[in-house]
């Protein structure tokens, strides 16, 4: 049984006319005979019964319409559906972010990206840089916008998506607040609130190693996972930090960021996803967030240079 047999039956179907329907699906009239023919020695039953003046459906004709009609729908459907997979159009998408790729970045590129893919689903959770990483290498998430560096990652392909300033958080009170500028020797003595090393290994490093290169041996009073619990924990008077510039600017605690004149590093996020569990629709969100953030990529990368 062939599915041109029964797409021509189901033509007839709506015409009761061979000739009409030969027509209309682009095919002579013998073929259609021949196909109708076929079709009822495979079902092994009459389905038309035709003469010169008219056809019409037997019985058994009726009974087998209706259901064909149903299999050739699901079939389309099933076709369809496997199409849209295979161009990434259809699936589900397990994306992990940090904070700041909350706010700055993965809002907006997965509403574009919903308007154009409709039928592809999001799973989106706030997770912490070193749990992506270990869910990405476990297959247990499709996507990670995650803070770097993260060091020597093989079975993951990362790209920096985002880049900003890092500068000084200090409490509104502190001495350093009026001028909201600072060079990092100014900061021998200071309590310090910081990000715990077990969650980004790579961020606590680059901003010790900061530190250390301005000859500041910081005394940590308090570290933390969240950026936006060190933001408190600086308001609340226990020491200052180094947190990129976009964590003060939508923080309502009483703390003041200051400018770093010194010539630092950037702060920089990176879209990371496993090089091997990739499927369609990951190949394509990736190449879609990577387009829309491209210009200012480029401009930023310009920007290092």
């Amino acid at each position: 049984m062939e599915l041109r047999q029964i797409r021509s039956f189901l033509s007839i179907t709506e015409t009761l006319h061979f000739g009409r329907t030969a027509e209309l699906i682009h095919l002579s009239q013998p073929a259609l005979s021949l196909q109708i023919r076929a079709l009822e020695e495979e079902v092994g039953v009459r389905l038309l019964e035709r003469n010169r003046r008219k056809t019409t459906l037997t019985a058994a004709g009726l009974a087998f319409r209706d259901d064909a009609a149903v299999a050739l729908s699901q079939l389309e459907q099933g076709v369809r559906r496997a199409r849209l997979t295979a161009n990434g159009k259809l699936g589900r998408l397990r994306i992990g972010f940090i904070s700041t790729a909350g706010r700055e970045i993965v809002p907006d590129i997965v509403r574009q990206f919903r308007e154009l893919n409709p039928e592809v689903e999001f799973s989106l959770r706030n997770i912490l840089t070193a749990e992506q990483i270990r869910m990405l290498d476990a297959g247990a998430l499709d996507i990670g916008f995650l803070r770097l560096p993260i060091g020597e990652h093989p079975a993951l392909d990362v790209v920096t998506v985002h880049r900003e300033p890092f500068v000084l958080v200090v409490p509104s009170s502190h001495k350093l607040a009026e001028s909201k500028t600072v060079r990092l020797r100014e900061l021998a003595g200071q309590d310090f609130v910081g990000y715990e090393r077990a969650y980004a290994p790579g961020f606590h490093d680059l901003i010790f190693g900061i530190l250390r290169e301005a000859g500041i041996a910081p005394n940590v009073s308090q570290s933390a996972a969240e950026i936006p619990t060190l933001i408190s924990l600086v308001a609340s008077g226990m020491g200052v930090s180094i947190l990129p510039i976009s964590a003060v600017k939508h923080s309502v605690a009483s703390v003041v960021a200051c400018k770093i004149l010194d010539r630092i590093p950037m702060s920089e996020i990176g879209i990371a996803v496993s090089k091997r569990f990739r499927a369609a629709v990951v190949d394509n969100f990736r190449s879609f967030a990577l387009k829309k953030l491209g210009l200012s990529r480029n401009a930023l990368h310009a920007n290092r240079s």
